[in-house]
């Protein structure tokens, strides 16, 4: 009887566990390592009482989602010390967490499950985008930066949420993604779906992060090319891109950071001079650099933001001497940390990853490659665990959706 009961409950509790797992946009990151930890134990107890089937390809696919966490647990033998090297490797550990979860542990990924978890995920970013700008209309834009309307918001949000407005523009950009993707399948009450993909399009919009738009125009363009018919892709891609380009430019703060890029090729020659387009040229400057001395095995994790540092210092920008600033790039940060092998890797992981998507014709999972591929360009996504949850969740959910039918027993 108690044996029955405790099944019962796993089998339901497992599915509630992992749709918890998309509220990260609301969650602080130590509340989504707890969630994480409590998904994990139950998927655990509910294989030891009564086991899911595992084949061979899943096996195989999980092996292939965990390069990157294998490389970087190799990667400590050349830290200082394994504290500090699993300082930098635990960042990484979601990339091992969500395959072990969705492809050996049987976490539910059926298509219906997929649906309800994006769903969920939308809910969790559309929440973020009214707790923070409620809190500004409340609070006001303070002018404490001095660099304009896009510095002062940006400021007011990562006051009122503790993220950084880039990780919090990937949030709601995928948000849109999956609900644009629903739109374009035919879901049901579609009119409320465009109307959430708006609304977090000017949340993100607002933040004034560029890379991100930018991405997310072309992750739907992808959705818009393989879920329509040609003529009506054509209307829809006009629509996308000409509404996106809109709203934008109409957004003081976009404007104004889209603006400023254009005149970011000069380095700054002194503190006052930086802005957070130019300093990306001393950035550049110093991961071309760095990357030049180290090109074919790396500095290792633990030691290539010191060599940043070494860098930038004789520029004398305070800023960049906080110890944060990375490449801003992730195949560029790889390559650094690993060497040959690190960009090699991302060549192979994304390429592979891309691929497959394309072929079993994936729109959500293709456009949200898309999306973080774009901004990978210009932020290192998987140095925070803002971004490496995000990716290595949904990434796991889809490659596992996707070998559904090859499983067999009791699920979801």
């Amino acid at each position: 009887m108690m044996d029955r009961l405790l099944r019962s409950f796993l089998w339901g509790a497992v599915p509630v566990a992992t749709l918890l797992l998309t509220l990260m946009p609301v969650l602080a990151p130590r509340a989504m390592v707890a969630v994480i930890a409590v998904w994990l134990a139950l998927l655990t107890l509910r294989v030891a009482i009564d086991p899911v089937p595992v084949t061979r390809a899943h096996v195989r696919h999980f092996l292939f989602l965990v390069l990157p966490f294998l490389v970087m647990l190799l990667d400590n033998l050349r830290a200082p010390d394994l504290a500090e090297g699993w300082k930098y490797t635990e960042r990484g550990a979601a990339l091992l967490l969500f395959p072990l979860g969705f492809l050996l542990l049987g976490a539910p990924s059926t298509a219906p499950f997929r649906r309800a978890m994006t769903d969920v995920f939308s809910a969790a970013a559309v929440a973020l985008a009214l707790y923070a700008n409620i809190g500004i209309a409340i609070g006001g834009v303070p002018s404490g930066t001095g660099g304009g309307f896009a510095y002062d918001y940006r400021a007011a949000f990562s006051a009122i949420t503790a993220i950084h407005p880039p990780y919090a523009a990937y949030f709601l950009l995928s948000a849109a993604l999956f609900q644009l993707d629903h739109v374009l399948a035919g879901a049901w009450h579609r009119a409320w779906r465009i109307a959430t993909i708006a609304g977090l399009f000017i949340a993100a919009a607002l933040l004034a992060s560029r890379m991100p738009l930018i991405a997310f125009i072309a992750a739907g363009l992808c959705i818009v090319a393989l879920r329509l018919p040609r003529k009506k892709a054509l209307a829809v891609a006009g629509a996308l891109v000409g509404g996106g380009a809109l709203i934008a430019l109409a957004l003081p703060g976009t404007g104004q950071r889209i603006v400023e890029s254009f005149g970011a090729t000069k380095m700054p020659a002194t503190a006052y001079e930086v802005t957070s387009s130019n300093i990306r040229t001393v950035i550049a400057h110093c991961t071309r650099e760095a990357i030049g001395e180290h090109w074919l095995l790396g500095t290792g994790q633990a030691r290539a933001q010191a060599t940043l540092d070494a860098c930038y210092r004789p520029f004398g920008i305070p800023l960049l001497l906080d110890g944060s600033y990375g490449t801003h790039d992730q195949p560029l940060h790889w390559w650094l940390c690993f060497g040959i092998a690190g960009i090699g890797l991302f060549l192979v992981y994304f390429g592979a990853l891309l691929r497959d998507a394309w072929r079993a014709r994936d729109t959500a999972h293709l456009a949200f490659l898309v999306l973080l591929l774009g901004c990978m360009l210009t932020e290192n996504v998987l140095a925070r665990q803002w971004g490496t949850v995000l990716f290595a969740c949904f990434n796991a959910l889809f490659v596992a959706g996707r070998m559904e039918v090859g499983r067999t027993g009791q699920r979801n």
